[in-house]
């Protein structure tokens, strides 16, 4: 029975349950006090007389890993009482904050909560995406700002698996004329992410609804995703060279080629 201890166990718990608590989660986690396991080597921890741990001189503390078939993750807990749990040997369960943990082990791949009822694993891809300030989940929409640096190519791997995603439920809005993915490398931004371009006439939210079906599971791989209104883009001309996501519909080619 995981009883919360803390507000980000609480967080925590609603987001596993409601996925639109997910990305305030992700914010507050990111910002987060939590724990983490140091394991002695070259020495034991001895309690001293206030109760405080002594570690000898000379001795080395590491993070443990956690195992997922072969992987290995580097675990954090949200309360000493979970890292407990986890790890009965030798240890100190020392305070840290998830930015800074992050920004450590940037390439790592982690887990919060091992063993517990309530956890999340992170690819060294969603780390970057969240250090780099990106919460939410699906899409986001963006405007580029005027003088924006921005460089846009294609990618050596395509994202079959977004690509067909993002087709099946494009294709079903009617109000979608086209729609062309290229990678996008912002000023700014250390990662880059997948843009979006998309012809439509009519309501943006109903585009944005399905872009958000369409990523709704992993096949982002923790890579963001900007999703830009070609209508009056800039960016338009070349978006329109990137990766189609579906035939563009008839109407639209006779009008852009006559």
């Amino acid at each position: 029975m995981f009883e919360p201890e803390n507000e980000i166990e609480r967080m925590l718990m609603r987001a596993a349950q409601e996925p639109s608590e997910r990305p305030a989660f992700a914010r507050a986690l990111l910002d987060a006090d939590i724990v983490v396991v140091l394991v002695p080597e070259g020495g034991n921890i001895v309690p001293g007389p206030d109760g405080n741990a002594i570690i000898p001189e000379g001795t080395k503390l590491t993070l443990p890993s956690a195992t997922r078939g072969e992987e290995k993750l580097l675990p954090f807990f949200t309360a000493p009482s979970r890292a407990r749990a986890w790890f009965s040997g030798d240890h100190i369960a020392a305070p840290e904050r998830t930015r800074d943990l992050f920004g450590r082990y940037p390439e790592a791949s982690f887990v919060l909560n091992p063993g517990s009822d309530y956890g999340k694993e992170f690819t060294p891809a969603e780390v970057k995406r969240l250090l780099a300030g990106h919460f939410e989940e699906g899409a986001e929409t963006i405007r580029i700002p005027a003088g924006e640096q921005l460089l846009l190519g294609h990618p050596s791997d395509v994202p079959i698996e977004l690509i067909g995603a993002l087709s099946r439920e494009l294709s079903a809005v009617k109000s979608i004329r086209g729609a062309w993915l290229m990678l996008a490398a912002r000023a700014g931004h250390p990662e880059q992410s997948w843009m979006l371009g998309v012809d439509h006439a009519g309501s943006w939210s109903n585009v944005q609804a399905a872009i958000n079906r369409a990523v709704a599971g992993d096949v982002l791989k923790g890579r963001p995703l900007d999703a830009v209104p070609l209508e009056g883009s800039s960016l338009a001309s070349t978006l329109r060279t990137g990766i189609p996501i579906f035939p563009a519909k008839r109407g639209f080619l006779q009008r852009l080629f006559r």
